[in-house]
């Protein structure tokens, strides 16, 4: 009994987590549990239930945690009908400090079929050969800790870098990618990982020095889940893209044996997902995000649509 009533008050403080996520910063480890976990717990306190009333209790705790796991992570997207190629992108968050390790992140990392490829935390891999690994995509550009490597000329500047000498490290970069259908504007993010660090804080942070970002897409290791406040407060006119074009239980770290989503891709109004998903390389400390992308058809700009 006792261990009943403790899975079922376990169960109510994530399922209390899942929904003021990291609003404020002293509840914001609820929401770092992994979204499976929430049912799981509340399927064993209805197990362990030995009486009429507990098990009652139990059970609606054990409904309300399926739903809210199937609302979180199980909502198949219709993407629609579209026309034209879309445009690949992966983002990638490496953190390999053995040589041997970084040489396969690198092959790995050369045999994505991509048109734009961003690293993060690369400092073993620039004492590798990556500009031919990455030979495939000519337009490269190193802005630590991001390498930037697309099929198409791009321009890119450190906007905030701060070196693992300080305790909180947030680095920032903005950039453009010169795409045939027209200019695509984007924001790359490393994040602080301390999970001690209020996530609202370090939003306050982001949009103190971009402002309300209108870039076209978003991506890095914001360090914290999918659905966090911090991610919409930094951010407010984005969407997700697993929002758009995700579904299931999609999770990025640590690779090995993957139980949280902190890698993230955000898009404004002028984009469409039409497909998200995550890799397993077998190397890396995160699993790369890979998303497909399809400019809206309305915010084309007039030389790509051929209107004068």
């Amino acid at each position: 009994m006792v261990l009943c009533i403790a899975m079922m008050q376990a169960t109510t403080g994530l399922l209390i987590g899942r929904l003021l996520t990291d609003q404020y910063p002293f509840l914001q480890m609820l929401h770092w549990a992994p979204t499976f976990l929430i049912p799981l717990l509340g399927g064993l306190s209805l197990l362990m239930g030995q009486t009429v009333l507990l098990k009652k209790i139990s059970g609606f705790i054990f409904l309300v945690a399926v739903i809210n796991w199937c609302v979180q992570d199980w909502k198949p997207k219709n993407v629609g009908k579209h026309d034209g190629d879309p445009v690949t992108i992966v983002h990638w968050t490496v953190e390999e400090v053995d040589q041997s390790r970084a040489h396969k992140t690198l092959q790995v990392a050369g045999d994505f079929e991509t048109d734009f490829l961003c690293l993060v935390n690369i400092n073993t891999i620039l004492r590798l050969p990556w500009k031919d690994a990455l030979g495939h995509l000519p337009y490269q550009h190193v802005q630590w800790p991001f390498l930037f490597a697309s099929r198409w000329p791009i321009t890119c500047e450190i906007v905030l870098r701060e070196n693992h000498a300080v305790d909180h490290p947030l680095n920032i970069a903005q950039g453009s990618i010169e795409h045939p259908g027209g200019t695509i504007t984007f924001v790359a993010l490393d994040c602080p990982s301390d999970p001690n660090l209020s996530r609202m804080a370090t939003a306050d942070r982001i949009r103190q020095i971009l402002g309300e970002s209108s870039d076209h897409m978003v991506f890095g290791d914001f360090n914290c889940p999918r659905g966090a406040s911090s991610i919409n407060h930094a951010f407010p006119n984005h969407t997700h893209a697993f929002e758009l074009a995700g579904n299931g239980p999609i999770m990025t770290w640590p690779a090995r044996f993957p139980v949280l989503h902190l890698d993230h891709l955000l898009l404004n109004d002028e984009w469409h997902c039409v497909g998200y998903r995550t890799n397993r390389p077998g190397v890396g400390d995160h699993l790369p995000q890979i998303a497909e992308l399809i400019r809206k058809v309305d915010s084309l700009e007039p030389e790509a649509t051929g209107v004068q």
